[in-house]
């Protein structure tokens, strides 16, 4: 399958695209021109893009072709607002709409537990929940094929492979989620048909990965966080 990973340079997006390259063909889109060598050397093809002047073209030239998207641009909800406007809203919205032109035939986008209700945020938190409640809004009208992955708070470290996955995720106050756990979700998404046109909340649970998800095993599991770090530096 051919996968286009957006937001591939970030900690998530990076583990994302080393376990899909063992079993697809992968391209990325980064916006750091030292990233692209890195890249290819995992048998990755990858595009530069000039952030200011030439998103919407490279994006559109980056979808062409492909099977399958990931979007997992994002600033984080502690990010600056500028970032967040660029990542989570801007990069978000034009690929999708990218995607819908090139007909694609699934788009996974990473989103965030509670973008649904942005509102009930604090004014800091706001336009982070804001950009992503934009990209879920637009990916669900667009008339795309979708999976969107809204996980509880994302913490540093290995993860377990076991998580708990719904709709209407239940007792999250205090709940968490892996980056490497994130990921392997996100890859698991990408040919599952269980998670067709759904939107799924993720947390830490007792379920392995692959019940939890419905379908099969995701094509190799996230797990060697360290080896990803010191490929990839954390830019998103």
């Amino acid at each position: 399958m051919k996968v286009l990973v957006v937001g591939a340079s970030g900690t998530i997006g990076a583990r994302v695209v080393k376990s899909l390259a063992k079993g697809h063909q992968v391209t990325v889109i980064v916006r750091h021109q030292h990233l692209v060598e890195r890249f290819e050397k995992l048998g990755v093809k990858a595009h530069y893009v000039d952030i200011e002047t030439e998103l919407e073209k490279v994006i559109e030239q980056g979808v062409s072709g492909q099977d399958a998207v990931i979007c997992a641009a994002t600033a984080g909800v502690d990010g600056e607002p500028t970032e967040i406007e660029l990542l989570d809203r801007t990069v978000a919205l034009k690929t999708i709409d990218a995607a819908k032109k090139a007909r694609v035939r699934h788009f996974v986008l990473l989103s965030a537990y509670g973008a649904d209700r942005p509102n009930q945020f604090k004014k800091e938190m706001y336009p982070f929940y804001a950009a992503k409640n934009a990209a879920e809004e637009q990916i669900e009208h667009s008339g795309l094929t979708y999976t969107i992955i809204c996980p509880v708070n994302i913490v540093d470290g290995e993860g377990r492979g076991l998580i708990e996955a719904d709709e209407d995720l239940k007792d999250v106050k205090e709940a968490t989620i892996s980056e490497t756990d994130v990921a392997s979700i996100l890859v698991a998404a990408v040919d599952n048909r269980a998670l067709f046109n759904r939107r799924l909340e993720v947390k830490e649970g007792k379920t392995t990965l692959n019940e939890a998800l419905g379908g099969d095993e995701a094509v190799g599991s996230v797990k060697d966080n360290r080896q990803v770090k010191k490929q990839l530096p954390r830019y998103n």
